[in-house]
């Protein structure tokens, strides 16, 4: 009995100075603004080193404004501005990063019918969410027609890291996938950094890798779809990325009525349905920030049979008869990402 109690005694303590050995993880945030929004960057790292912020700072900067500078309208001499003032039927080389983003930005127009289309550039800045600054009235019935001539994904064409665009006046638009691109490269700054724990969040499009500070995955909330938000679910990030697209924070109100930014290929005005938000997660930003713009402008019916069909990992919010009432509809794979 003596020797059991001192084992255990033993083992008791043995544990005591393991826990009181272990280094206390260091963490740093740096915050600031970028790309129209803010980027919120968490690095930890649990050996309990200095973190070098400095040099975490001038790496995740560095990437996000080559991203900027690529791929921002507001921006007169980046690539897509370039871009967007050449005459159709001439080739225009591309830089690898430009080309990743506009290739990707393809497919999912192809995968996903034309749901999602960077090319409503005009259609975007027409409904006053682009350089040009806000509308005080709807574009009219003539202006939409004549727009509808210069959008389609199908009129783009690229080849190697050379695009071209088939029709006159077509202007190339990336906001809905470049953010989540910003996202990937930064995370892939502080990967050659050798830091192995952190979370990016630029502008609400968000990628995690490895455990926050506290030694448990990251874990955030998705917003409920109205002006005063609150959390309407929890979700866990172990080594993936998570956008959301939503109609109720960016809009504008014109006659008394509200306009998402999100514009619909289809109709090119603002999507308007009862899908109020959708939350993608891929183990790319880029892919999770398209694939919820593409969903967004689906509806509630075709971004579920869109989402199943395709086993995309995804949280939908649909609105009900009043602005507390909400469905949500939650899919397999997205569900693996709930705190248990």
């Amino acid at each position: 009995m003596k020797q059991t109690y001192l084992n255990t005694l033993l083992i008791a303590c043995i544990g005591f100075c393991l826990a009181a050995c272990a280094p206390t993880p260091t963490q740093e945030t740096l915050t600031g603004p970028i790309m129209g929004t803010e980027y919120v960057v968490t690095v930890v790292d649990h050996q309990g080193k200095e973190i070098p912020s400095k040099q975490v700072e001038k790496s995740i900067l560095a990437a996000m404004e080559d991203v900027n500078q690529s791929m921002s309208t507001y921006i007169e001499d980046s690539e897509i501005s370039r871009f967007n003032r050449i005459d159709p039927g001439k080739w225009f080389d591309m830089s690898p990063q430009f080309a990743a983003v506009f290739t990707e930005a393809q497919q999912i127009s192809e995968m996903s019918q034309g749901a999602f289309d960077a090319t409503l550039g005009k259609a975007i800045r027409a409904w006053g969410f682009g350089r040009d600054g806000k509308i005080t009235q709807q574009p009219s019935v003539e202006v939409l027609s004549e727009l509808r001539s210069t959008t389609g994904y199908q009129h783009i064409k690229i080849k190697d890291q050379r695009v071209l665009k088939e029709v006159p006046g077509l202007e190339v638009n990336l906001s809905a996938i470049a953010k989540g691109y910003a996202v990937d490269q930064v995370a892939k700054a502080i990967d050659d950094l050798g830091i192995e724990a952190y979370l990016v969040n630029i502008g609400g499009e968000l990628k995690a890798k490895g455990k926050n500070a506290q030694g448990i995955s990251w874990r955030i909330g998705i917003e409920k779809p109205h002006v005063t938000g609150g959390i309407a679910q929890i979700v866990e990030l172990n080594n993936v990325a998570i956008a959301t697209s939503g109609d109720y924070r960016n809009y504008h109100v014109i006659d008394g009525q509200h306009f998402s930014h999100t514009i619909d290929p289809k109709t090119l005005k603002p999507v308007f349905h009862k899908l109020a938000s959708v939350s993608v997660i891929s183990d790319k930003a880029s892919t999770a920030d398209a694939m919820a713009t593409a969903m967004l402008s689906m509806g509630e019916e075709g971004a579920i049979r869109f989402a199943e069909e395709n086993q995309i990992a995804a949280y939908l919010i649909i609105r009900g008869e009043n602005a507390e009432n909400y469905q949500i509809h939650t899919t397999d794979l997205f569900k693996v990402n709930l705190p248990q």
